[in-house]
């Protein structure tokens, strides 16, 4: 088993991919998300709690609601690695890492001037 056997599990339902769909957009409460669907709230929390555990999405109470959001670092490295086992996919996944890197450098030379 991969660290990684949650996240795919959470993808195999059309819902949640529903619910990751939207979340990408930005951060939504169980309420919005219960409205894009003709399920009940229960239903969606299932789906929401599976998704949480599979690590694709995060939560933060705010009063009385829960907002919930798209971990888009977790989604992205297990894409990666999963891209990784292949050796077709390699030299995608490395293009991509090294993108990232470059971006990350960028980002902290950009802090530095400021600062």
């Amino acid at each position: 088993m991969t660290k990684c056997d949650d996240f795919f599990r959470a993808l195999s339902d059309e819902t949640r991919q529903s619910i990751l769909k939207m979340l990408e957009r930005g951060q939504m409460c169980v309420c919005e998300i219960v409205r894009a669907f003709d399920v009940s709230q229960p239903t969606i929390s299932h789906h929401l709690d599976i998704l949480k555990r599979a690590g694709l999405i995060e939560s933060e109470r705010k009063g009385q609601n829960i907002y919930y959001s798209l971990n888009k670092n977790w989604f992205k490295e297990c894409c990666c690695d999963f891209l990784s086992m292949f050796e077709c996919c390699l030299d995608m996944v490395k293009t991509d890492k090294v993108a990232e890197k470059a971006k990350k450098i960028k980002q902290t030379a950009r802090r530095t001037k400021k600062g």
